[in-house]
């Protein structure tokens, strides 16, 4: 482990974008549901969602910046969604909403399937998961 040159870019494994069946009311000609595809988001990616969700709450008399969790996870889960894609303004038409943000809860709008969602985008970013899981990745 003391070869330096094993921690340059090019040795770096690069996240691979994964398939995930959203919605299942949403079915191809075949009765198959519909596979979105989604990529994994990097620190630099999730750390700007954070600071882009950060507002100003009042606490103890005093103002404090707070991440909106929900605005955070909304937003966080349209960036990671390759395909279908959420700018595509027919497709916003289609369902009258105006942002990816809305689109994603529009077409997304059964609870428990958008919390499974929200769970597989996290996890496929690596969100959530403690030193001990790294450390066990990393052994493998």
């Amino acid at each position: 482990m003391n070869d330096f040159s094993l921690f340059m870019k090019k040795n770096k494994i690069k996240r691979e974008n994964a398939f995930f069946p959203a919605v299942s009311d949403l079915k191809d000609e075949n009765g198959e549901v519909l596979l979105w595809e989604i990529k994994p988001l990097s620190t630099r990616e999730v750390e700007q969602l954070r600071l882009d969700c950060l507002r100003e709450a009042p606490v103890s008399g005093k103002a404090n910046r707070v991440t909106l969790g929900e605005d955070f996870a909304v937003r966080l889960c349209a960036e990671a969604v390759v395909y279908p894609d959420l700018n595509n303004a027919a497709l916003q038409d289609s369902y009258s909403v105006r942002t990816p943000e809305e689109l994603l809860m529009a077409m997304i709008d059964d609870p428990g399937e958008f919390n499974a969602f929200m769970e597989f985008v996290q996890k496929l970013s690596g969100i959530g998961r403690n030193r001990a899981q790294l450390i066990q990745q990393a052994k493998n």
